[in-house]
């Protein structure tokens, strides 16, 4: 009876109404729900979880303190973007290689400037996954926080600064223009939120450009940046949650269906680890 109210692989729901009104025994609803659990053909094409609750990252407590990198290409030349949570003053490098070492050449160029940041957001990427990579954050005293594959939200900020200098450096080859200038002009608008443009909140003053300004020397407090962001924050996570959830926490051991590439079907795994609040180890 169990194997013939689940012919059509329907869900718990539908199977117990159907067999409210034909069958009963002893512990039905226990094991028609246990029936539904266990079968793969149903676990494999299920939808998406609910998106949980957000969880923001830290801008760090001021500028150059805590970086996103990401890489992307445009024309097949491969390109580094590095932006500062704190001031998202956003840097843009052309790589001669995609590989390890050339990315850290770049980033002690970039530390050789800003100074040292205390932590580095970025994805599964081969330059950023490699033994290589790894030693370069020890030596260099680096946290290193990896996004979860097939979750590009957890380095937003990151990916968020390619779609920006995608569009700057698309456009600029469309029209002739300098690029040079387009990412000078690019750091200096002020944002919404602060009323402080990139530029202001990581040096603490404007920055000379083609467009004249009155005033150059003007002194940017962090407090009123990191106060006006705060509540930006509050905002954009008050309008998220309120279509998203709590999952139960999953423990070592758990048996899980997991993503293993985006928009196939989920795969059959145990946890191994927990890594932190919302990344596993599968």
């Amino acid at each position: 009876m169990k194997n013939r109210l689940h012919s059509a692989h329907l869900g718990y729901d539908s199977m117990m109404r159907r067999a409210r009104g034909t069958k009963f025994w002893p512990g039905m609803a226990k094991e028609i729900k246990q029936m539904t659990e266990l079968c793969e053909i149903c676990q494999e094409s299920k939808p998406k979880n609910q998106r949980e609750p957000l969880i923001q990252h830290s801008d760090g407590q001021s500028p150059w303190t805590k970086i996103g990198m990401d890489l992307f290409e445009i024309k097949g030349r491969p390109y580094l973007v590095v932006i500062d949570y704190f001031s998202n003053f956003t840097e843009v490098d052309y790589l001669s290689k995609t590989t390890s070492s050339q990315v850290i050449t770049i980033l002690k160029k970039q530390f050789a400037r800003f100074g040292i940041p205390t932590t580095i957001v970025f994805d599964n990427g081969p330059q950023f996954s490699s033994d290589e990579f790894r030693q370069f954050t020890t030596k260099w005293g680096i946290n290193h926080m990896v996004s979860s594959p097939n979750h590009p939200q957890g380095n937003g900020k990151a990916e968020s600064a390619v779609k920006v200098i995608k569009n700057m450096i698309k456009k600029t080859l469309q029209d002739g223009c300098d690029q040079y200038e387009a990412l000078l002009e690019l750091r200096n608008p002020p944002t919404q939120n602060t009323g402080l443009s990139p530029t202001e909140i990581m040096f603490g003053r404007k920055t000379r450009s083609m467009i004249s300004s009155i005033n150059t020397k003007q002194k940017v407090p962090n407090a009123k940046a990191t106060e006006l962001r705060s509540a930006r924050k509050q905002s954009v996570k008050k309008c998220y949650d309120r279509r998203a959830k709590n999952l139960p926490p999953l423990g070592s051991g758990d048996s899980v269906y997991f993503e293993h590439k985006q928009g196939q079907h989920w795969k059959l795994g145990k946890v191994k680890e927990r890594i932190s609040e919302r990344a596993y180890i599968v």
